[in-house]
């Protein structure tokens, strides 16, 4: 079925321009407003159409094969999938892969078999989850949404997908770099802790790392470790850090959780957060935004889990009701960032403008 979201180059000229609005907004600051960035096409018509919503017309079953369910990240996205379902009116059920690929495989040969009318899928890895995607949920003829990471080598939309959603591509790690290392002024010394080695988000962290370095001469990274986005490792990793390069001036974190032990680390070698140190971290949640108005970290990038499987599964519903996007959602241009600070990166000039949910 032809569809208006189909042009590839249009689409990803579109993306890649409102993209880069967002991200100069980020690292002016409040030079620019909120205003300067829109939706992007395809963050629009879903949006309009959960806004027009009214009556469901089926009751439908969709299968949600996630690669978590048990960490505050996957946690919201759960909650904005069952605000979802009590709005569509749809049933759905868990099959959880809990990072594996290999569990991820069985779970969703176990999803076909049991046969479901649509999929949200947040593939546990990029490459096997291109495999399950093809070989067993395009044969499927149901509409497939996928979120969180791209597939297939592609930079986000995999064509035949009804939508992809993402919020921690490779292009917002490249930003979230350059809005911390853009702020040192003289020379830096900058420590990073990250997630889980192997992963697609810790090769993303790690590439935009390097691609700031060698940006950025007046910046050097003395320490990048993986944490697990658990923050009693990063408590010790920074720890360790301060202790073998007392001028570290920059610490940058995937996650606000990580963060908090970055913070303690921070504290225990004698130093002011926000002071000595500047902490740069990932999530925009609760606890992150609290910290950026105390003044204690120097910014949090905004993610949307909530809003990731809530608009995955509008943007499913439409697909099930005939109008598929066949395109890629940048959940930085959802209403939740454009028509509040218009960036992702929320610092002390934009903190009272947003509002986590997690």
């Amino acid at each position: 079925m032809t569809h208006q979201f189909e042009n590839a180059a249009c689409g990803r000229v579109a993306r890649a321009f409102a993209v880069a609005l967002v991200f100069i907004a980020g690292l002016a600051g409040s030079n620019i407003k909120a205003s300067a960035v829109e939706m992007s096409p395809a963050a629009k018509a879903v949006v309009d159409y959960d806004k027009s919503f009214t009556t469901p017309k089926k009751k439908y079953r969709i299968a949600y094969l996630t690669e978590c369910v048990d960490n505050p990240y996957c946690l919201a996205r759960l909650e904005g999938l069952k605000d979802a379902a009590k709005k569509y009116g749809f049933e759905f059920k868990i099959f959880d892969a809990n990072f594996s690929p290999a569990t991820q495989a069985k779970v969703v040969e176990n999803a076909v078999t049991e046969g479901f009318e649509g999929y949200l899928f947040g593939p546990a890895a990029a490459q096997p989850g291109c495999g399950l995607y093809n070989r067993l949920l395009k044969p499927t003829g149901k509409p497939v949404v996928s979120i969180d990471i791209a597939m297939c080598g592609d930079p986000d939309y995999t064509p035949g997908l009804a939508a992809t959603l993402t919020m921690q591509g490779p292009y917002h790690f490249d930003n979230m770099m350059d809005h911390a290392f853009a702020t040192c002024k003289g020379n830096c010394e900058v420590a990073a802790v990250g997630g889980f080695v192997g992963s697609d988000l810790f090769t993303y962290w790690e590439n935009a790392i390097k691609k700031a370095a060698a940006k950025y001469p007046n910046v050097k990274v003395v320490v990048d470790e993986p944490a697990n986005f658990d923050p009693r490792i990063a408590l010790k990793k920074i720890q360790d850090a301060l202790l073998a390069h007392p001028n570290i001036n920059i610490v940058i974190s995937s996650w606000d959780d990580m963060s908090r032990g970055v913070e303690q680390a921070v504290v225990a070698a004698g130093k002011t957060p926000g002071k000595d140190v500047n902490i740069f971290s990932g999530g925009a949640t609760k606890v992150g935004v609290d910290k950026v108005k105390s003044g204690k970290w120097a910014s949090t990038m905004a993610y949307l889990p909530y809003q990731e499987a809530y608009y995955g599964a509008a943007a499913l519903m439409m697909a099930l009701d005939g109008k598929p996007i066949n395109a890629h959602i940048d959940e930085a241009l959802l209403p939740e960032i454009v028509n509040s600070t218009g960036t992702v990166f929320i610092g002390q000039d934009n903190v009272d403008k947003y509002k986590p949910v997690y």
